[in-house]
């Protein structure tokens, strides 16, 4: 491990993909990583390839700006009860834009499952090997329960491939991008790194202007969180992720929870002291 923020997991039994970037002050400028661990190592990452979905839907947005006002169905054979709200709601149909506000918000899978359907799964691995060169992607639709004949991750990744797509964010050169970032910044899981924050999770109200747009995975075995903090310091982008064997010892997914909101709150401190002297 290189770093230089002073920190390392307690969490023994889980294997870890980590990397901390701050963003320089160009459109394109980065600095040397400030925290690194196994950044190319590809772990099973939840939810979070629901970000390449998000592209590939805002992609499509962009090149027809009527598809966001577009109605789907409940996506038949692909109903889950699972993460979200809409299998809550009695709405038959909602358009894409409110998809994915609900995919970025709240990690919708049967929103998530509409989208896939009419996006297309393969237009979301395009989006993910455009995006990335690691293999991070999305690898299938969303299920309550996964058998023996579906891909045994819903999603893959690793840390030097979601640093690169929260960069892109961060930055938002494209519309697509400013769209994809308009969504996250509506997300409520502040519960890992980002829990430092100490945002509202439902306004992200901070008296010292302090940001986070994220995402997180959570699954048996795997938490994973990604994002970009923002505050009068400057931009910190950083990708967490974390898998084990379900069968470690008692206490690893809250020691795996522990060490990711210490780590958040070693990068809210940086960005404290970056802040500028009143």
């Amino acid at each position: 491990m290189h770093a230089t923020l002073p920190w390392s997991p307690s969490a023994q039994s889980a294997v870890w993909s980590i990397a901390v970037r701050r963003l320089g002050d160009g459109p394109a400028a980065t600095e040397p990583l400030l925290l690194e661990q196994d950044p190319e190592r590809v772990l099973g990452t939840a939810s979070l390839g629901k970000l390449f979905l998000l592209r590939a839907v805002a992609e499509r947005i962009d090149r027809d700006r009527g598809a966001a006002s577009l109605l789907l169905p409940r996506p038949e054979g692909l109903e889950v009860e699972d993460s979200g709200l809409w299998w809550h709601l009695a709405a038959p149909r909602l358009t894409v834009g409110d998809l994915a506000v609900l995919v970025a918000s709240c990690s919708d899978n049967l929103a998530a499952n509409a989208l896939i359907d009419w996006v297309g799964l393969p237009s979301v691995k395009n989006a993910a090997r455009q995006w990335v060169p690691g293999g991070s992607t999305l690898c299938d639709v969303f299920r309550d329960e996964r058998g023996p004949g579906h891909p045994p991750e819903v999603s893959v990744g690793c840390a030097q491939d979601y640093l690169l797509v929260m960069e892109d964010i961060a930055r938002a050169a494209t519309p697509a991008l400013a769209t994809v970032r308009s969504w996250l910044h509506t997300g409520v899981d502040l519960s890992l790194v980002a829990a430092a924050a100490g945002l509202d999770p439902l306004s992200h109200y901070h008296p010292r202007g302090l940001d986070c747009v994220n995402k997180t995975g959570c699954d048996v075995g795997v938490r994973a969180d990604v994002g970009v903090l923002t505050s009068p310091g400057g931009i910190l982008v950083y990708a967490v992720l974390a898998s084990w064997d379900p069968s470690a010892e008692e206490g690893t997914a809250e020691a795996v929870i522990e060490d990711m909101r210490r780590l958040g709150g070693l990068l809210v401190e940086h960005m404290d002291r970056a802040m500028p002297a009143r």
